[in-house]
């Protein structure tokens, strides 16, 4: 009797602790286990972006009828000429325009603008009669630049190789260009009669126009 009876206990004692393991499990999965319920949101696709300064420049010679365009981003250094003037002599004065630039804002940020000398330098008409002393065409040229208002605001005046930094108007008269904005600005040349040291020469020019946002 005492044999069966340790082998029913044994029995009872293996069932009672498969129960204990069975209710431990389940609290495992009910409080935090591997069931434990989950919640997410998310936000996508945010994002900051700038304004941006840019510009067109469409230069026309004198005589000529298509301009000639650039932009800051596609063609910045390859703007065409404001002018080509040939068969200057002392006392000349361009009756007309020699050139005109548009510039327009392009960007998308309100912007002021500039219009600046890069380089003045002085060469031979034709590298043959060309003294040494005659070296200062582009200081004795008159260069005359105006903008396109009803009545023109004229933005410079003055020798060619002296000309700094310059700041452009609207055509509203307004130092600040807001986008879609652009005005027109003329050029005219012009030589005084006692330039004794200005034959043979050819005065070249190149000019910049900055723009910085505001």
């Amino acid at each position: 009797m005492s044999i069966e009876r340790k082998s029913s206990d044994r029995r009872k004692l293996r069932a009672g602790m498969v129960f204990v393991l069975v209710v431990a499990g389940t609290a495992l999965i009910g409080w935090g286990g591997l069931a434990a319920w989950q919640a997410v949101t998310q936000n996508n696709g945010s994002t900051a972006s700038t304004l941006g300064v840019h510009m067109s420049n469409a230069a026309t010679v004198a005589g000529n009828l298509t301009p000639i365009t650039c932009t800051d981003v596609s063609s910045p250094s390859a703007c065409g000429a404001i002018f080509d003037v040939g068969n200057i002599t002392p006392g000349y004065s361009s009756a007309t325009p020699v050139g005109t630039v548009q510039i327009t804002n392009t960007g998308t940020e309100a912007s002021t603008f500039q219009l600046s000398l890069k380089s003045a330098t002085v060469s031979g008409d034709d590298g043959l009669y060309q003294p040494s002393t005659d070296t200062t065409l582009c200081s004795d040229l008159i260069l005359t630049v105006k903008d396109s208002e009803a009545t023109p605001h004229q933005i410079y005046q003055g020798s060619v190789a002296a000309m700094t930094n310059v700041n452009l108007s609207t055509q509203g008269g307004s130092p600040t260009w807001d986008p879609g904005e652009s005005d027109t600005f003329t050029f005219n040349l012009s030589l005084p009669n006692s330039t004794p040291t200005d034959e043979d020469s050819t005065c070249t020019a190149v000019f910049t126009w900055g723009q910085n946002g505001v």
